[in-house]
């Protein structure tokens, strides 16, 4: 994901679209034994947060 946005510069709005649009994806990349894992769900979130927001101008 971090070519494709890699030159990007993109808000909070944006990056929480982006989730949005891939929550499904979030979710079944997140199961564990047949179930959602919600500590994994959330540290998939923030690596993907964190990575689409790192150009941004400080």
């Amino acid at each position: 994901m971090s070519t494709v946005f890699n030159n990007y510069s993109l808000s909070n709005d944006e990056i929480e679209k982006i989730l949005e649009d891939f929550k499904n994806e979030i979710k079944r990349a997140s199961k564990l034994n047949g179930k959602i894992n919600e500590d994994c769900e959330q540290k998939i979130m923030i690596g993907i947060y964190q990575k689409l927001s790192r150009n941004r101008k400080k």
